[in-house]
């Protein structure tokens, strides 16, 4: 006769090792040159430009604010940006915004900010200021994602996502004749949360284990493994279901000990 034994460990594990909130930026100050050609989208030197995010341990983003400094171009609207963060996140910063006539501009700082009070205009000429990001059309060419991959314009994409890593901005000029520049660079503002430990309620029924936790602690997975050590951690199926107020998951034990934890 087989003895059926059960362990089960509350873990939360968030995938780091420390905790840190607050706001952080990152700046990368060189020159992006928005080029032109008879082929376009025509490419910006660089393509990408690249900010890199690190000591930002244990936390997830809770807020993204992105600026560009002294932007010139001869007929604004040719432009579009696009800001992809290190998980594949983007977000569309602009793009043919500031009229379908020739209204040039010249050293303009442009914050995007989904708290904005208004949009960057599409008929009428650019001025700094701060605004929600504001797309109509598009292309990026590789490496950016795909079209169908591109996330919209809403910097809300990078929520709840590790900011650590390379961050990409991508600038193309989408029509031929005209030309320009963003002087100043580019920078990234990073406002974080701690991961806050969640309470995981483990209990025996029959053969089969419940677990829960409260349904306010969102965006987490539940994972099993025979021990605490493991370096490879399961996602648990079935999904969770909602019950009294509680995520539960309901799940068959097995003939060994297992380890259960919140990944986030």
């Amino acid at each position: 006769m087989i003895r059926r034994t059960f362990v089960a460990a509350a873990v939360f594990i968030a995938g780091l090792s420390s905790t840190m909130a607050g706001t952080f930026t990152f700046s990368d100050t060189n020159a992006i040159v928005i080029n032109d050609s008879e082929t376009p989208p025509t490419v910006a030197s660089p393509y990408p430009s690249t900010n890199l995010v690190s000591g930002i341990a244990g936390s997830s983003i809770t807020k993204v604010t992105a600026r560009i400094y002294g932007f010139a171009h001869t007929f604004p609207s040719d432009v579009s940006i696009l800001l992809v963060g290190p998980g594949g996140q983007n977000s569309i910063l602009m793009a043919q915004v500031g009229g379908s006539s020739r209204m040039s501009v010249t050293n303009l700082d442009l914050t995007f900010d989904d708290d904005a009070g208004s949009n960057l205009p599409l008929e009428n000429q650019l001025v700094s200021g701060t605004f929600k990001p504001t797309t109509n059309t598009f292309s990026f060419p590789y490496p950016p994602p795909s079209t169908n991959q591109i996330m919209g314009a809403s910097l809300g994409n990078f929520k709840n996502t590790d900011p650590n890593g390379t961050w990409n901005l991508f600038v193309v000029d989408q029509y031929p004749g005209d030309s320009g520049v963003i002087t100043g660079g580019w920078s990234l503002t990073i406002t974080t949360g701690t991961n806050e430990p969640v309470q995981l309620s483990i209990s025996r029924a029959g053969t089969n284990a419940i677990l829960s936790w409260a349904n306010t602690a969102t965006g987490y997975t539940l994972q099993a493994a025979p021990s605490l050590s493991s370096t490879t951690w399961t996602n648990v199926s079935p999904a969770p279901v909602v019950v009294s107020g509680n995520y539960t998951v309901t799940n068959a034990m097995t003939n060994s000990s297992t380890f259960y934890r919140l990944a986030k």
